[in-house]
């Protein structure tokens, strides 16, 4: 598209290099160059501005309150649970016999890390005797799996959401922590009968660890918590000032000051 000159609005050729306009002679750079920059500094004030308003409400929605500040410290609280027993189980062969204690963490660094996932996948889908308990476990683990991802994911929805001020996404990730992690106790209380059914006496004594209720405890809490924050969170939405109004205090501050 051939640029036209911003006095006269003539097009102008290629051959047109010089600075200075060849129809009417206005300096093309510097036409305007006064209202030019007074916009340019309405526009960074603008924005500074609006970057003002939106760190007021994220230090306020992260911190503001002392019931605010504790949800930002309990949403690290249960991944505590990652660290304590979920199952316990006894294996007895022929040449071994011991009990084992299975928390999140060891879960992940002794059987995720080390078993072929392969053979897993043949065995939950085609597995004539042991694919029940395999599916059971297998069901159990991811929903533990969904449970932790949801949690780490809701510090970051916290501090992102606190610049808009919003809480909703929080509640739900809470909400479907809490679940998945309850459920996952439900499939392995499954898997406990379905190695109990195979007899043998390879797997014996199975037993759910106390990990499981202080895990969904813990996600209930920031559940409400975050439901609690958030009416306080609405209302203030409603007794501040819009971001507009805001922006607009600010600017005429500026202007009142540059004035004196």
């Amino acid at each position: 598209m051939a640029a036209k000159c911003p006095e006269c609005g003539h097009t102008l050729k290629i051959w047109n290099i010089r600075a200075e306009c060849p129809y009417c002679g206005v300096n093309i750079p510097n036409h305007k160059w006064e209202e030019r920059l007074d916009q340019d500094a309405d526009f960074a004030e603008r924005a500074f501005a609006k970057f003002h308003y939106k760190l007021s409400n994220f230090k306020s929605a992260v911190w503001g309150s002392k019931l605010r500040i504790v949800r930002l410290v309990l949403t690290f609280a249960p991944l505590i649970a990652l660290l304590l027993p979920l199952y316990k189980f006894t294996v007895t062969l022929p040449f071994y016999s011991g009990t084992k204690t299975v928390s999140f963490l060891t879960f992940i660094l002794d059987y995720l890390l080390e078993y072929d996932i392969g053979s897993v996948v043949t065995l939950f889908l085609g597995a004539d005797v042991l694919g029940n308990a395999v599916r059971m476990v297998v069901i159990a683990c991811l929903l533990l799996l969904l449970s932790v991802a949801c949690g780490v994911l809701n510090f970051f929805v916290l501090l992102f959401a606190g610049i808009n001020m919003r809480y909703m996404f929080n509640v739900v990730l809470n909400a479907i922590s809490a679940v998945s992690f309850g459920v996952a106790a439900v499939f392995f209380m499954q898997f406990t009968t379905a190695c109990e059914s195979l007899g043998g006496g390879i797997i014996t004594q199975c037993s759910l660890g106390y990990g499981f209720i202080v895990g969904v405890v813990l996600f209930l809490i920031n559940f409400a918590l975050n439901i609690v924050v958030g009416r306080g969170l609405k209302k203030q939405l409603k007794e501040q000032p819009s971001m507009q109004e805001f922006i607009d205090n600010e600017i005429a501050e500026l202007r009142k000051a540059e004035a004196k």
